[in-house]
C-alpha cells in the first residue's frame, strides 16, 4: 500500500489515516423489508456501517468498521429495519458480543476488509429478518450487474445517512482499468481480492455510510462494500472486497462450534 490508499470513511468520520468510504448514490428506496438480512451497526444510536445477517448471532461487516464499534457497550446492532428513525415493530436492537476482524487486515487492509461481528444473543428469525449466505467468488467479470444497499448518504456533499434503506445497481470494472492512470493509478492497486464496481458516468456509486454491506451479483452474496475515493466520481469507482474461497473458509472456521471437552 502507498500513502495515498483510499480512505476508510464509515458514517461521517474518517476510521484510519488512509481509507476507504461508502454510501448509495444514484439508487432507489427499496420496498420496506425486502431485503430482510440487512444489519445497521450502531454507535450511540447512530449508523456507522452497514452489514449482513449471516448466522443468526453473527454479522459479516468490513474490518474498518471495527474502530466506531470498540468503544465500548454502546454499540449495537439493529435488524429488522426500513427506516432507521421510525419505531418498526419489526426492528430487533442487539449488543455486541465481540468484534473478529479478519486476521490479516492489520497487515493488508485494503485487501482483507473483513470483520465478523458477533451478537449478544440469537436474532428472532422472521420475515422481516433472515440470514443472507455468502457465495464464495475466485472472481467477478467485468460488466457484471450488482446490487448493493445501504443507509449512507444519497448526496455525494452531504455526510449524513439515508433514513430508509435504499439500492442501486452498479457494474464491475475491469481491474486493469481501475488500476489505470485514468482511475486509481495503483494507488491503492485493485489486487484479486478487491473489486472495483460503478457506473459509466459516475452517478451510480457506494460511498460514505455504506461500509460493510454486501454486494449481491446475480442474486449471489458475493462482496462487501468497503469504500472508494470519491462518491460519485466515474474514474473512482467503489471498491468491494471479493468474498474469496479463502475468506469463506476463515468464516466458516469462526463461526465453527468450540470443541467438546
Amino acid at each position: 500500500m502507498t500513502a495515498l490508499s483510499l480512505l476508510f470513511l464509515a458514517a461521517g468520520a474518517c476510521l484510519a489515516p488512509a481509507g476507504l468510504g461508502a454510501e448509495v448514490i444514484g439508487g432507489r428506496e427499496v420496498a420496506p423489508h425486502s431485503r430482510p438480512f440487512m444489519a445497521s451497526l450502531q454507535y450511540h444510536g447512530e449508523h456507522v456501517c452497514g452489514g449482513a445477517l449471516i448466522h443468526p448471532q453473527w454479522v459479516l461487516t468490513a474490518a474498518h468498521c471495527h474502530h466506531r464499534l470498540a468503544r465500548g457497550p454502546s454499540s449495537h446492532v439493529v435488524l429488522g429495519a426500513h427506516s432507521l428513525s421510525k419505531d418498526e415493530a419489526s426492528k430487533q436492537t442487539l449488543g455486541v458480543a465481540k468484534l473478529i476482524p479478519f486476521s490479516r487486515f492489520a497487515m493488508d487492509p485494503a485487501s482483507q476488509d473483513i470483520m465478523l461481528v458477533k451478537l449478544h444473543k440469537p436474532a428472532q428469525l422472521s420475515k422481516q429478518v433472515q440470514l443472507l449466505r455468502p457465495r464464495p467468488r475466485e472472481d467477478l467479470r467485468a460488466g457484471t450487474k450488482c446490487q448493493v444497499a445501504g443507509w449512507g448518504a444519497t448526496d455525494p456533499d452531504g455526510l449524513s445517512p439515508s433514513d430508509t434503506l435504499r439500492e442501486v445497481t452498479v457494474t464491475v470494472i475491469s481491474r486493469k482499468l481501475c488500476n489505470s492512470p485514468r482511475f486509481y493509478n495503483r494507488q491503492p492497486v485493485i489486487t484479486k481480492g478487491l473489486v472495483c464496481a460503478g457506473d459509466a458516468r459516475g452517478q451510480k456509486d457506494s460511498c460514505q455510510g455504506d461500509s460493510g454491506g454486501p454486494l449481491l451479483c446475480g442474486g449471489a452474496f458475493s462482496g462487501l462494500v468497503s469504500g472508494g475515493r470519491k462518491c460519485g466520481d466515474a474514474t473512482k469507482p467503489g471498491v468491494y472486497t471479493l468474498l474469496t474461497p479463502t475468506l469463506q473458509a476463515w468464516i466458516r472456521s469462526k463461526l465453527r462450534p468450540p470443541p467438546a471437552e
